[in-house]
């Protein structure tokens, strides 16, 4: 017998038909109760019904099963809807074939599938079933399973499983949430307008308010470095940098967050990002693993800032689909300082728009909870920046600090000499140039090139050097060697700068950052230089360990 159906899934008249059967079956029933079987009662019920004796019988086998109305709705004639006719060989052909074949992560098609049964009842000289049956049998499976079998347990978990938990936040700066990803649109260089690549956004968001806190953005690949730049950002006071943009004075957001919430990142997981977090008293949360959802207010305004980047020239959109014949490269006029702003206007637009989650603007939710609050700032932003910068321990020798296979030297170091103690020497990845080394008590010194007549260069392009010269069989590797191929490979990206975008991203990548050379003069403080000057004398201006500056 087949499923009844839903009342909501019958017509009126079908409807109709069913409250007639149920109020003739019943009171049939109820006199049988009474009096006993009859057969001229059931021939009356079966001449009201309009019906015959056998199949007002069956009507009352189907609603003594299943007394409700919709057991009596009128049925389709023909077999049941999912029942199987199938040879029970060329049943179990279409059962192997979907089970060992189909269900496997290289994910063979359908059509595949239905040639591989038809081939296999063929041979066994049995009836091939159509394309149809066999949609109807991968119908019949889970879906859940499908998708676990064919694209993996965490790719079934995350369309399936209930989505529990969430990320709350009571008060301004209780949680941010940091997160990466590469930026839609395409910058290019701001001499040759030439297309260089996609930059990499870093953005921390404030849970509470849902005010944007800071962002970061660099054409390296997100790691500590990006982090540091990021927190930075979010933490100071951004009156001045907007001045610099001509941008109004409205991001109020500064202060060290309480929690910081990030994904399990190698950066996030670096020893330079957890022993400045705690060093600052912020707790760090990383999300549950494979629980994308836990990071859904970084990822939502991600969202939203691409969605709006892919209005700008040389957008690259979400995919090759909605790009379709837009030329993103042929289009790209903005450099990543350009981008920038852009970024940092879309930025203020939301902090000013009605958001629905808070029934209010971001910015209004922030100015309401922060009245009469003072921000914890921490004592030194230069030192904030440098404290989550990547760092090694090192002990200072007669000609110097050893980095990277790099001497470093200051003549204040001259009291660690012949000290066995290691220092923290934090470095930027992006600019060699000078490491900072922190003083016993508290600071930092600030520690050139021993050879002040070296080029300013970035740890990629040192590692790429490295590389090449290990290739060439160069047994010892020296100082000399690497800077001598590190201009000889910049030369070379140069000339090759017109012909190929990749040479430009390298070139682009080894000069300084544009976002973090314009934060430093908002805090006071300049960014080491690129060019050092070959009659500078040794010793530079930094701040002593125990001047009490801090």
């Amino acid at each position: 017998m087949k499923h009844p159906p839903a009342p909501d899934q019958a017509d009126d008249d079908h409807w109709a038909v069913a409250r007639a059967r149920e109020a003739v079956l019943r009171r049939l029933i109820q006199q049988a109760e009474r009096s006993g079987p009859s057969i001229e009662l059931a021939s009356a019920a079966a001449e009201e019904l309009a019906i015959s004796l056998g199949y007002l019988y069956r009507l009352l086998r189907v609603y003594r099963a299943d007394p409700r109305t919709r057991s009596l709705l009128p049925r389709r004639p023909g077999p049941s809807p999912g029942g199987r006719h199938l040879d029970p060989q060329v049943e179990a052909i279409v059962a192997d074939e979907i089970q060992n074949n189909y269900l496997q992560q290289l994910r063979p098609s359908k059509a595949k599938l239905t040639r591989d049964i038809q081939a296999r009842c063929h041979a066994a000289a049995l009836p091939a079933p159509d394309r149809e049956t066999v949609t109807k049998r991968l119908a019949s499976i889970s879906r859940r399973e499908s998708t676990r079998r064919r694209h993996g347990p965490k790719a079934a978990a995350d369309a399936f499983d209930p989505v529990l938990g969430a990320c709350r936040a009571e008060r301004p700066l209780e949680l941010l949430q940091v997160d990466h990803t590469p930026a839609d649109v395409i910058a290019v260089e701001p001499e040759t307008l030439e297309p260089i690549g996609r930059p990499f956004i870093t953005l921390a968001i404030d849970v509470c308010s849902r005010m944007y806190a800071g962002f970061h953005l660099t054409f390296d690949p997100p790691s500590a470095t990006s982090v540091a730049c990021c927190l930075l950002h979010a933490v100071m006071d951004k009156g001045a940098w907007l001045e610099d943009r001509k941008l109004p004075a409205a991001w109020p957001v500064c202060g060290l967050p309480e929690t910081i919430h990030v994904d399990n990142g190698k950066e996030f997981h670096s020893r330079a990002f957890t022993r400045a977090c705690e060093d600052y008293g912020i707790a760090v949360r990383h999300r549950p693993v494979r629980r994308p959802h836990f990071g859904g207010h970084v990822e939502r305004r991600l969202g939203h800032l691409s969605q709006e980047l892919h209005l700008l020239d040389g957008s690259t959109f979400s995919n090759i689909q909605e790009r379709g014949a837009y030329d993103a490269e042929g289009n790209a006029c903005l450099t990543i300082t350009e981008i920038e702003w852009m970024v940092a206007s879309i930025i203020l637009e939301h902090n000013a728009s009605f958001h629905s989650a808070i029934a209010t603007a971001p910015i209004a939710r922030w100015r309401e909870l922060t009245a009469g609050a003072t921000p914890r700032l921490p004592p030194d932003l230069r030192e904030f920046h440098y404290d989550f910068l990547p760092w090694q321990e090192r002990t200072v020798q007669r000609d110097g600090i050893h980095m990277f296979g790099i001497r470093y030297w200051h003549d204040a170091l001259l009291p660690l000499l012949h000290d066995r103690r290691k220092v923290m020497v934090h470095y930027d990845p992006a600019n060699l140039a000078q490491v900072h080394v922190r003083g016993a008590a508290g600071g930092y010194l600030q520690v050139a090139y021993r050879n002040l007549r070296r080029p300013a260069i970035s740890l990629w392009e040192h590692r790429a050097a490295v590389r090449v010269l290990r290739r060439q069989g160069r047994a010892g590797v020296d100082e000399g060697m690497v800077f001598d191929m590190i201009l000889a490979r910049r030369k070379t990206l140069e000339e090759a700068r017109g012909r190929s975008r990749k040479a430009r991203l390298a070139l682009a990548r080894s000069g300084a950052r544009p976002m973090r050379d314009l934060l430093f003069p908002a805090i006071g403080c300049s960014a080491p230089d690129a060019d050092v000057d070959e009659d500078a004398p040794l010793l530079l201006p930094y701040y002593e360990a125990d001047s009490g500056d801090g």
